[in-house]
């Protein structure tokens, strides 16, 4: 029998959902007892209870220990790959090891992949929190160790992932203004339509603001799909000077939210029309404004070729827009003509510097660069850089930003982003580490 230990992703996801918090509270008032630091919940919180980072990160490693165990217990039968133990892992750290039980017992993998989206309801409601967390397993759950043979043979085992306005709360094209049920505007793996071709920045400037706008989009529940409404978005961004996290109830579509994102970017010559880029037209436009674009299928079919903040186009269908950069990501530009910086230094960041501030609540990317330093400077544990700026990565910025001499407000700007950059080349500020 194969004991599995969760791996980093694993801890990632479960991260991602459960939040830090260092004061006990309940998700919904008909818990029985409260939960604190990372999701830690039981009879041994009580109301007002406050801890540490450091406490509530051991009471995360103790508890996840507990749920590992108990996932291999109840799966020794079927055998699952990482990505289903993770998956299951995580299922079973949020709804618990009795309910975890009931997902497997008698089930073939198939079937539990099938099942494992019906437990979505806390206190007999339905939470799209809940939705979207176990929409998010079942993804992990669903996805080859690699995702297919070529990617096996990569060696890319990364989770790739893209962002796209996907339908409506209807399952149709139009449908009321808002997020009704947190997938309309999302966040999900990458999957291939298949596309008929890329379009790439050559700035990569451009495209990390592109992607942090389609993030923000898909973190934004006031923004739904709907093709009839499709310039609403653009209505209100523009009027919300384009930060997409202040852009109230409104709708796009998949090719207006890429044109949004692209106003955004800032990429010369972008520009909203009265209505908006289509999947139709977008690759004339797209080249015009000096994008790259491929039409090689081989870079087209799989995700070790993904390029943070590329467009992925199918015309008269879909448009999406790739958020991590794949295992293959610099032949992607190689092939587009785009020169790429190759660094053997140890020093040499592998995650894409933002161009927009780094503070609590940020996801990532850039948050992931902003991790990877601190990890740099020993403030933070690889385990760590898991793309969400909680309280710990929070704490770790304000050390930094102390021991450089910045202002300690936790927030990394250009100033603290240039400072970062010539204290790992120097190593010099944080020898006492």
């Amino acid at each position: 029998m194969t004991t599995r230990k969760i791996s980093d992703q694993g801890i990632a996801l479960i991260k991602s959902f459960e939040g830090c918090r260092l004061t006990a509270y309940k998700v919904v008032s008909s818990e029985k007892y409260y939960t604190i630091g990372w999701g830690h919940y039981g009879s041994d919180v009580k109301a007002g209870q406050t801890i540490s980072q450091d406490e509530a990160d051991a009471l995360f490693l103790s508890d996840i220990q507990r749920f590992v165990k108990y996932t291999n217990n109840y799966t020794a039968s079927l055998q699952p790959n990482q990505n289903q133990f993770d998956a299951l892992t995580s299922f079973c750290y949020n709804a618990g090891p009795r309910t975890l039980k009931k997902l497997v017992s008698g089930r073939t993998l198939k079937e539990i992949a099938e099942h494992i989206t019906d437990y979505t309801k806390s206190g007999g409601k339905i939470l799209k929190g809940l939705e979207r967390r176990r929409q998010q397993e079942k993804e992990l759950f669903c996805r080859m160790d690699g995702d297919s043979a070529d990617d096996q043979k990569g060696g890319n085992s990364m989770s790739v992932k893209i962002g796209h306005a996907s339908i409506s709360e209807l399952g149709t094209v139009n449908g009321k203004k808002g997020d009704q049920t947190g997938k309309e505007v999302c966040i999900r793996t990458w999957y291939s339509k298949p596309w008929s071709y890329m379009a790439i920045h050559p700035d990569a400037a451009v495209r990390e603001k592109h992607a942090q706008a389609v993030e923000a989009a898909c973190a934004n529940d006031n923004i739904g799909y709907g093709q009839g409404d499709r310039n609403s978005l653009n209505t209100l961004a523009k009027a919300a000077g384009y930060d997409i996290s202040r852009v109230g109830k409104c709708n796009c579509d998949c090719s207006s939210l890429q044109n949004v994102a692209a106003v955004v970017s800032g990429a010369p010559g972008v520009t909203y029309g009265s209505n908006g880029w289509t999947t139709s037209t977008m690759k004339t436009v797209l080249q015009k404004l000096g994008y790259k674009i491929i039409t090689d299928r081989t870079y087209l079919a799989s995700k070790a070729y993904c390029v943070r903040g590329a467009i992925y186009v199918k015309p008269s269908s879909h448009t999406v827009c790739g958020l991590d950069n794949g295992a293959s990501y610099k032949k992607t530009l190689e092939k587009a003509g785009i020169t790429v910086k190759v660094s053997n230094s140890p020093n040499n960041n592998p995650y894409t510097e933002p161009t927009v501030n780094v503070k609590r609540g940020t996801t990532g990317e850039g948050a992931r660069w902003v991790q990877w330093c601190l990890w740099r400077f020993g403030l933070l544990d690889k385990t760590g850089i898991d793309g969400v700026i909680g309280p710990k990565s929070e704490a770790a910025i304000k050390t930094a930003q102390g021991r450089l001499g910045l202002a300690v407000d936790g927030i990394v700007g250009k100033n603290t982003r240039k400072r970062f950059k010539a204290a790992i080349k120097t190593g010099s500020e944080f020898t006492d580490v």
